[in-house]
């Protein structure tokens, strides 16, 4: 197996050390406010299941929080019951799973945060744009605290990036 260590440019941000930001805000450095704005969830079907802690959202999902957007054809969200609230403990988006916010777009069937460790794993024939920039592999885990990301191959993918010419990624006749 190769490990390809690659720099993820972040797609938002969060709070501070004594505010855990939501995944939605800690992405990347678009919004700075993305984490302290409402999160919008749309799906077909909704299922709460609070002895096991987890809410199920299933057709079309779509999820929305600042500039950030997430969709997938199914999302479970896994929490713990805490004093203040609820906490998100992890995130698994399936099928068709799309992470898009302004220029970039992360691709895969299946995205598992882990709010914890602030990791992303990203499989199923991931992809990450930036611009027209693009890297996948068999598996990209992308550390959001430390702002990089590991892509690594497999039996049948190697790791492939495409790093355009600055020239052509702002687009002829733009400085």
């Amino acid at each position: 197996m190769v490990v390809f260590c690659f720099l993820f440019l972040p797609l938002g941000t969060g709070g501070g050390a004594e505010k855990r930001p939501s995944i939605l805000g800690k992405l990347g450095k678009g919004d700075s406010q993305t984490s302290d704005q409402p999160l919008h969830v749309t799906s077909q079907q909704l299922e709460a299941d609070n002895k096991n802690q987890v809410i199920t959202f299933t057709g079309d999902v779509v999820a929305i929080q600042g500039d950030m957007k997430i969709q997938a054809e199914m999302a479970k969200v896994y929490y713990e019951k805490k004093e203040e609230g609820n906490e998100v403990r992890e995130i698994v988006a399936t099928g068709n799973v799309k992470i898009i916010q302004k220029d970039r777009l992360a691709t895969g069937q299946k995205a598992v945060f882990s709010n914890a460790d602030q990791r992303i794993v990203l499989t199923g024939e991931p992809k990450i744009w930036q611009g027209k920039d693009m890297v996948s592999g068999e598996k990209i885990i992308v550390l959001l605290e430390e702002e990089k990301s590991f892509v690594e191959s497999g039996p049948e993918r190697r790791v492939e990036v495409i790093l355009y010419p600055k020239s052509e990624r702002q687009g002829k006749g733009k400085p």
